[in-house]
């Protein structure tokens, strides 16, 4: 069994003067209670679960509480080798997988959209399957949006650690990104190219030229199954000089700042 310590810690002047808020604080606990193990379980599964109960394969708890300070130590206990990794190394490899697995993911949940894997197995994950972290970051939003309630009521700061540094910083800008503005019933024409597809999940990512940035994208309920093909037939011209344009028929869903954060596929046809 293979252990990895965390901590969660809340920091700001309100926090040092008079400790949480009790509503507030526990909230934010709840929330990471839920998004941690969730994170957890797609590391150890290769699947995305929408509750934190569903985790398999691995056991995460709170350590005992630090007189003194509002800092939580996390424990996970790792019970086998991830299937998500395909890896069975040395501790000290294995985690430098996991933390990076938990950066990485929490940072393209909360609109960290520069930060890059640091291992070369967490890289290789997303160049296989990128929808696949898009997938999970989608999935996070509520728990997220939760793990906030302390920052939107008043605290500077929460961040969550590995020994001796830190692996990212939650604060207003990510309370912002994870609290999206209700989907824009409008349904919108946009032009641009596939450059990622899962053809099991339908989700996927591509380049809109209106916007001129790559979105994930994931069909609606109504995106009709034959129009499958012309997402398949754009993601094999992604590498080649001239581009298989689509014309997506798609409604666009944005953070509470306003930003791109995905669009939600309605139909499609080449342009």
């Amino acid at each position: 069994m293979q252990r990895f310590a965390m901590k969660l810690r809340f920091s700001g002047a309100s926090v040092e003067q008079s400790g949480l808020d009790l509503y507030d604080g526990a909230t934010s606990f709840y929330g990471f209670s839920q998004a941690i193990p969730i994170v957890v379980h797609a590391y150890m599964n290769n699947e995305v679960v929408s509750r934190g109960t569903a985790l398999k394969g691995a056991k995460v708890y709170f350590g005992s509480p630090r007189r003194g300070s509002v800092i939580f130590d996390i424990i996970t206990e790792i019970q086998r080798n991830p299937v998500s990794t395909e890896i069975g190394v040395g501790s000290s490899v294995a985690a430098a997988v996991f933390y990076d697995f938990i950066k990485y993911s929490f940072s393209k949940a909360c609109g960290y959209l520069k930060v890059k894997p640091e291992t070369s197995v967490v890289e290789k994950m997303r160049a296989i399957d990128e929808p696949f972290f898009d997938e999970l970051a989608e999935t996070l939003e509520g728990s997220l949006q939760r793990g906030h309630r302390a920052i939107d009521h008043g605290v500077r700061q929460i961040t969550l650690e590995r020994p001796r540094s830190e692996l990212i910083a939650f604060n207003h800008r990510t309370s912002e990104w994870v609290h999206t503005r209700d989907e824009n019933p409008e349904v919108q024409i946009f032009n641009g190219n596939v450059t990622r597809y899962n053809s099991i999940t339908g989700n996927g990512r591509a380049y809109i030229r209106e916007l001129r940035r790559i979105l994930p994208f994931r069909p609606s309920d109504a995106f009709p199954e034959e129009d499958k093909w012309f997402l398949t037939w754009s993601l094999h011209g992604d590498n080649v000089d001239t581009k298989k344009e689509l014309v997506f028929q798609a409604s666009r869903i944005d953070s509470a700042r306003g930003d791109p954060k995905r669009i939600i596929l309605f139909g499609c046809k080449q342009a």
